[in-house]
């Protein structure tokens, strides 16, 4: 098949995003280098900077609106999308997020090929070629499943660009240079998957003498940033920023969400903190890397978190 565009969908959360960009540097392999075309969240929309042109162009949706169902606003985004997704045929797309709502969005776009793996049957409409689907393993193999391209575990890479290089020398004239620097991420997109902001200032108090402690709030975090006031604080930031102020760390602690797949995809050795995930299916994508699992996350002590961090930076300092 002669495939010179494609339509992607997976618009949640950002981790899967990054997750995804090994199996569409498989697909840019593949099909000798077409024109990729993510949907996504408009959270999401400035990966597009920083995924080493992987990803040519981004189509929005602000899933925001309709979760607040605010009649006009759904509309008028309704009708943004549908214009973008009829605007081009595309040779082949293929749905990661396998919702009834992507299956319709399938639908309604033009292509020549549409690929989804949808976990029931009812949704099939949406695609002219339906994929088994196959869970096994990392995530990013699913997703290279699902693509129909070699699903070996691959480790996804992210670019800095202007921007990001901008907010990374901001940072580092602010940080001791005589000491690493080590980022913590508050946040998370549930609260029983986020270890408390009490273990994260305890666990700050204990490492600010050894390094840097950079402190990394999300938007549902920002009511912490009184307490974190000793410490260097990222928040209010852009994707392209964010991944500018991660790069500055030597070593990343965080719950599992995005900025750990960000800090992965930087090179940067991580330590990730899960209660209802698991490192097998959606950890981060490096090998410097250690977890802790634990079904009640504020169960996990800092005394466990510190040595697993000890174990990190002496293997991350063998090799």
């Amino acid at each position: 098949m002669n495939v010179n565009s494609i339509l992607l969908i997976r618009y949640s959360g950002l981790g899967d995003i990054i997750m995804l960009l090994p199996t569409i540097r498989k697909l840019k392999q593949k099909y000798n280098s077409p024109t990729i075309t993510l949907l996504t969240d408009s959270t999401n929309q400035n990966i597009v900077y920083n995924s080493c042109s992987l990803i040519d162009e981004i189509i929005t949706i602000d899933r925001k609106v309709f979760k607040e169902k605010k009649v006009f606003k759904l509309l008028s985004e309704l009708k943004k999308l549908l214009i973008n997704l009829r605007k081009k045929e595309y040779d082949l797309l293929i749905d990661f997020q396998n919702f009834g709502e992507t299956a319709t969005l399938s639908y309604i776009a033009k292509a020549k090929v549409k690929i989804g793996a949808p976990k029931k049957s009812k949704y099939n409409y949406g695609y002219s070629k339906i994929i088994k689907r196959d869970e096994r393993g990392h995530r990013s193999q699913f997703f290279s499943r699902i693509a129909e391209v070699n699903d070996s575990l691959d480790y996804p890479k992210l670019c800095l660009n202007e921007t990001s290089l901008e907010y990374k020398s901001l940072l580092e004239k602010k940080l001791d240079r005589t000491k690493p620097t080590i980022g913590l991420n508050i946040g998370s997109t549930q609260e029983n998957r986020r270890w408390s902001e009490e273990n994260f200032l305890n666990l700050a108090k204990k490492l600010e003498v050894a390094y840097n402690v950079v402190i990394f709030l999300g938007p549902s975090e920002k009511k912490f940033t009184n307490t974190f006031k000793d410490f260097k604080v990222v928040s209010d930031v852009n994707l392209n920023q964010l991944c500018g102020a991660i790069s500055v760390c030597n070593y990343f602690i965080s719950n599992d969400t995005g900025p750990v797949h960000i800090a992965a995809a930087l090179n940067i050795p991580t330590l990730t903190l899960f209660s209802t995930g698991c490192d097998e299916n959606v950890g981060a994508l490096i090998d410097a890397k250690e977890f802790i699992q634990n079904s009640n996350i504020n169960k996990i002590t800092c005394d466990e978190v510190l040595k697993k961090l000890h174990l990190l930076v002496n293997s991350s300092k063998s090799k």
